[in-house]
């Protein structure tokens, strides 16, 4: 062989050595950010119901459907130890405050007389989340105009097969759904 075609057959031998390493390490890298749930987030928006503005949630589960109920909207998304039904609205007239009022949509009294009260996440005079973990369901209220909140409803759904961590990794990604609710003004 001539020294020319042995330096051109090196050349492309490092080469396709360095961008086989490449290729092995960034698919390693890729596959193990996905195993940790530390997949990237996806913006969904859908209509608040009876108003012209619209909300939006992150979320790295996929959307499976959207459907319009009655006055209401159901986004639906898909992950894959759960799956959870979102309804966005404004309730009017509340005058006790955000407590009051998540406690009344959720429907489970904060202190009910027979079994276990829900959860109440955090609440403040503008916002409260509340969760009732037995029925799969949970509340956002957001101050919207003195007596006015925007809610956020979702209704949650858990696998059966999944382990441990991926149902923990589901439950941060249903609290990422409370955490990046935002009403966007109608255009």
């Amino acid at each position: 062989m001539r020294p020319r075609v042995i330096s051109l057959v090196v050349t492309l031998g490092v080469f396709l050595g360095g961008l086989a390493v490449v290729w092995v390490l960034g698919g390693a890298k890729a596959g193990a950010g996905s195993a940790h749930g530390q997949s990237r987030d996806r913006l969904f928006t859908f209509p608040l119901n009876s108003t012209p503005s619209k909300v939006s949630v992150r979320s790295p589960w996929k959307r499976g459907h959207m459907t319009p109920q009655d006055d209401q909207v159901e986004l639906t998304l898909v992950g894959t130890c759960a799956s959870a039904h979102l309804y966005a609205y404004l309730s009017t007239g509340w005058d006790h405050g955000p407590l009051n009022a998540a406690d009344l949509i959720l429907g489970t009294p904060l202190h009910p007389s027979v079994g276990p009260p829900p959860t109440v996440v955090r609440h403040d005079a503008n916002s409260a989340i509340v969760l009732e973990r037995a029925s799969g369901r949970g509340v956002l209220v957001t101050r919207a105009a003195p007596r006015d909140f925007n809610a956020l409803v979702v209704d949650w759904h858990a696998e059966g097969s999944c382990s441990a961590s991926a149902r923990n990794r589901a439950a941060r990604d249903l609290g990422r759904l409370f955490a990046t609710f935002r009403v966007m003004a109608s255009a």
